[in-house]
């Protein structure tokens, strides 16, 4: 997520968000990977999760429903679980979406798109 949003500020982009369900203390990422994204304008959307993604009718994306969290109890993994927020969906105006979740490939997506 960190090389997109960076990367894509590098070609060009105007703005670009990382959108992440958890807090920033809770990003997997190395703290000097997101220090150095923010220096660079990579702007953070903490406690958010895309919910939904809107095109127009020749196929082009033009914003993103997101959902706002708070943090709950632990999971299994020792970090708070992220818990919706009734009522605290938002519209985000983008034109491009990158998901990136992990550190590899998603084989899924080539498949169905």
């Amino acid at each position: 997520a960190m090389d997109s949003a960076r990367t894509a500020l590098r070609l060009g982009a105007e703005e670009s968000w990382i959108v992440y369900r958890r807090s920033k203390e809770e990003m997997p990422a190395r703290i000097e990977e997101a220090e150095h994204a923010e220096e660079e304008g990579v702007k953070f959307a903490f406690l958010t999760s895309p919910t939904q993604i809107f095109g127009n009718e020749q196929g082009w994306v033009e914003r993103m429903e997101c959902l706002r969290y708070e943090l709950g109890e632990p999971d299994e993994s020792g970090r708070r679980r992220p818990v919706p927020i009734s009522g605290s969906e938002y519209i985000m105006e983008v034109d491009t979406v990158v998901m990136a979740i992990g550190q590899g490939p998603n084989p899924l997506v080539p498949r169905t798109t």
